[in-house]
């Protein structure tokens, strides 16, 4: 009788590929429970940012707030007046979709006892 000490090759191999199946079947099952939406991310950043810069643009010009204490203006506006990031036509796009803008949008800024802030309405 023969004394063996260790694995033959064979063994070896089965061990890993036994293995290797185990690890892509079950991460690949994990990867559908990190699935993340960037594109909805993106979207939620760009009008948090639209918001921030509109109410930056409605701080220096307080003279808007002279008929009332809410004021009306689409992301187009805001662009083309230079408050808010764009191309140079003006053109704020989707991050959803680059084929979409959000220039239609319009964006509502309050001056409410000396505090200004601005809200986009989706």
């Amino acid at each position: 009788m023969k004394n063996k000490n260790g694995y033959t090759a064979v063994e070896l191999i089965i061990v890993i590929a036994v293995f290797t199946v185990g690890y892509f079947a079950v991460a690949n099952t994990l990867s559908y429970n990190f699935d993340v939406d960037y594109e909805q991310d993106l979207y939620d950043l760009k009008i948090a940012s639209i918001e921030e810069q509109a109410t930056i643009y409605a701080e220096g010009h307080a003279d808007m707030f002279a008929e009332s204490n809410d004021v009306y203006m689409t992301v187009e506006e805001l662009a083309l007046n230079n408050a808010i990031v764009s191309t140079k036509e003006g053109v704020v796009e989707d991050p959803r979709n680059s084929e979409e803008t959000l220039n239609d949008l319009r964006v509502k800024i309050t001056n409410e006892d000396e505090k200004i802030t601005a809200e986009v309405l989706v």
